[in-house]
């Protein structure tokens, strides 16, 4: 080995720069060929993978499409025509030819005699949330204002609807479709309803088979569709089931499909009709409500055809390159050695300096004669201009690094004499942040181009770099070169620059971050305040219109039962007064009664639910009495015991500083009735030192996890207190369970 690796080094310049180009540029083509084979078989994998990803999801849509209009055809036809059916009944009522009973129990009777698919069954009801006639047992008479797809229901009173919906039999809500007719006669909704789980027996296939089986992926791919049991739906040339198909390496490659439902597998599989079996690429989705795996699938050889044409080059450019290389190095042999002679007689002429550097003589060639001259050279450097060029390519890479990374920066950067506070330097995302150009801001001074909305914020800046303690992500307001308003986080470092102490600023904007806080707050807010709004200004008197008629009926019942039929008033004599109900059997005026008491907690109880979305302003009624409120509203709804302290009445002059504040409190204190399964629940408010502390503290479970992603509801709760300039903490109990700590110091009025 020794040997060998002398014989090397002393081959002459001709023959290493031949060996040597020739083996670069065939390692760099073969390199640079492999790295362009990957990519382009990566990207075609990647481009053949998303169109059947594509397709895929094209064609579940559009089976979904064609089954969601198959079901509401379905489904009005059925309601229709039983409309048609109770007109005709009803019709025969008019005419005389029957009573309005034996015509509604002939309605009941057809109506019910039907079943849509399997479980679906019609009913109806009317305009005031009650169920006329239904097929189950104890359901019929009853009223389901509370539930959402009634309203829904009341509201279009014909037409198509889905909601979910639980039996009592069932053990969770699951997904229903109904369509309705209006009976207007008698006051009937004629609804017909089944469950979504049942609708792919209602799906006309035919109605997008042709459009799946004219899908085609490379030359010989297709798209099908199967069910989890391995049941053809949509084939292209097979029929029947194929669970239990294997490829040629044993593999139950439908199986895998069934039981991952979503996803992608390659498996080995040969057509009916070809010789060979190939590698086959499946993309699937799974729609559950039918129970259906949507598959596209293509073949690899077809879609990597392109990779041989490459290969191909590949090979060829390597050959054309060793042809030019080697030709290359002969002609720069030919012109390489004369300069080369000349470059040594130079250096031997000019060796008159004093270097420290050497150069090893390893071999006999010019190579080695260049070397041993250049060490005569660098013997009479001296070793301070080699220290004084090492100190200037450090300080010339260092400089370059921080320009580069400085320019690439995504955040908003500039540089700043601290001085005299003169822009010396600006980066690219600054400029798009803050809409100036680069010779508007060069050589200006940062607090003159009004760039702080609030000239305080530059002196509060200025003050802690001149003190030497750098800022960190301090928000602030400001303005851009049109006079936008904007408003970010800044951090800012104090650095020496070519000996001068300078500023470097960094500006995250946070500007759509923060609007979209306020929008996502101002649509809760304003959604609180419509659903109370409905609930007071039109459930509540629609309650009361109904108690008022209710009292009204209960005394004329009273009435009517204090005169028996064909006698006098209650003044007649005793003994002529018939005998009365026994006291065992409420009248109809006592059932009216109870009628009329369950309205009026009926009223008590949506003007809490009012109360507890919107509480009344806050400034007139009192921050204290509105938690003294919300306390009672816990007690009485939820059955914890929710209790209210409080030292200072009037604890804010401004309403929006409640407001904020109340709706911590509220959110405080509900999710400590959902979640931490608390039985006891306190509300503490405290005035001292003009600084006002809210306190929620429950002895539920306590906090979760401290590495777990805080909720939406603790979002928005650190956001409200930071609108109000407060400080919002979460700690756990001394005596278990979770306390919620709220301090601010309220503005004071003179």
């Amino acid at each position: 080995m020794t040997h060998l690796s002398q014989f090397f080094r002393n081959l002459k310049i001709r023959s290493k720069l031949l060996g040597g180009y020739t083996l670069i540029f065939v390692l760099a083509t073969l390199v640079g060929g492999g790295v362009i084979y990957h990519q382009v078989r990566t990207t075609i994998e990647a481009n053949i993978e998303s169109e059947l990803t594509n397709a895929t999801a094209a064609i579940q849509s559009m089976v979904q499409t064609a089954a969601a209009t198959s079901i509401k055809n379905h489904l009005r036809a059925i309601a229709e025509k039983n409309r048609e059916i109770v007109q005709a009944i009803h019709n025969d009522f008019l005419l005389g030819l029957t009573t309005e009973k034996q015509a509604k129990d002939l309605c009941r009777k057809i109506l019910f005699s039907q079943s849509i698919g399997k479980t679906g069954y019609i009913f109806c009801a009317n305009s005031d949330s009650i169920a006329i006639e239904h097929p189950k047992q104890g359901v019929a008479g009853k009223n389901f204002s509370n539930r959402a797809f009634v309203h829904a229901m009341l509201k279009m009173k014909t037409g198509y609807l889905e909601y979910d919906w639980k039996n009592p039999e069932d053990d969770a809500l699951k997904p229903k479709a109904m369509y309705m007719s209006y009976f207007e006669p008698w006051d009937w909704i004629i609804a017909v309803s089944t469950y979504r789980e049942e609708f792919n027996a209602l799906i006309n296939i035919s109605d997008f088979r042709d459009s799946i089986l004219s899908l085609t992926f490379g030359k010989t791919g297709y798209a099908y569709i199967h069910d989890s049991l391995g049941n053809i739906i949509v084939h292209p040339f097979m029929t029947g089931n194929y669970y239990d198909s294997q490829n040629r390496d044993g593999q139950y490659f439908v199986r895998d499909i069934c039981a991952k439902k979503n996803g992608k597998t390659v498996y080995i599989w040969k057509n009916p009709g070809e010789i060979l079996a190939r590698e086959k690429m499946v993309i699937f989705r799974y729609i559950p409500e039918y129970d259906w795996i949507v598959c596209s699938a293509t073949y690899l050889d077809e879609i990597f055809a392109p990779l041989r044409t490459i290969r191909n080059i590949i090979f060829s450019i390597v050959f054309l390159t060793c042809v030019l290389v080697f030709s290359t190095s002969l002609w720069i042999n030919a012109t390489v050695i004369g300069p080369l002679q000349t470059l040594m007689n130079r250096f031997s002429m000019g060796a008159s300096g004093d270097f420290n550097i050497r150069m090893p003589v390893e071999s006999t060639d010019e190579i080695g004669q260049l070397a041993d001259y250049f060490n005569k050279f660098m013997d009479r450097l001296n070793r301070h201009v080699d220290e004084q060029k090492k100190s200037e390519q450090a300080l010339r890479l260092s400089e370059e690094m921080f320009s580069k990374a400085f320019r690439s920066s995504p955040s908003s950067m500039f540089i700043a004499v601290l001085k005299d506070k003169r822009i010396i330097n600006v980066n690219d995302s600054f400029l798009g942040v803050t809409g100036y150009s680069l010779f508007e801001l060069i050589g200006k001074e940062l607090t003159g181009i009004r760039f702080f909305c609030h000239p305080g914020d530059g002196i509060k800046l200025m003050t802690s770099l001149e003190e030497k303690a750098p800022l960190k992500n301090w928000e602030i307001g400001f303005l851009t070169a049109t006079g936008e308003k904007r408003t970010g986080m800044i951090s800012v470092e104090r650095v020496n620059l070519w000996g001068e102490p300078c500023m470097l600023g960094a500006i995250e904007d946070m500007t759509d971050a923060k609007r979209l806080e306020r929008e996502i707050l101002t649509i809760s807010e304003r959604e609180r305040q419509r659903i109370a709004m409905d609930l007071h200004d039109d459930l509540c008197p629609q309650l009361i219109g109904i108690e008022v008629m209710i009292k009204m009926l209960q005394q004329r019942l009273r009435e009517k039962e204090s005169i028996p039929p064909g006698g006098e008033a209650v003044g007649q004599a005793p003994s002529e007064v018939p005998s009365e109900v026994p006291s065992e059997v409420p009248s109809e005026a006592d059932r009216a009664g109870k009628i009329r008491t369950l309205i009026l907690d009926s009223i008590e109880k949506t003007r809490g639910l009012s109360r507890g979305l919107a509480p009344v302003n806050l400034t007139d009624q009192g921050f204290d009495v509105s938690l003294e409120e919300l306390a009672a509203y816990v007690q009485e709804v939820f059955h914890i015991s929710c209790t209210f302290s409080c030292d200072s009445p009037r604890a804010f002059e401004d309403n929006d500083m409640a407001t904020h504040a109340y709706y911590i409190a509220h959110e405080a204190v509900h999710n400590a009735v959902k979640h931490s399964r608390a039985d006891l629940i306190r509300i503490r408010l405290t005035n001292q030192t003009k600084t006002v502390t809210l306190t929620v503290e429950d002895n539920g479970i306590g906090l979760g996890s401290p590495k777990s992603a805080p909720g939406m509801g603790i979002r928005i709760m650190s956001y409200r207190a930071s609108r109000i300039g407060a400080l919002l903490g979460f700690e756990k109990s001394p005596k278990g369970g979770t306390l919620v700590r709220l301090e601010l110091s309220p503005p004071t009025t003179g």
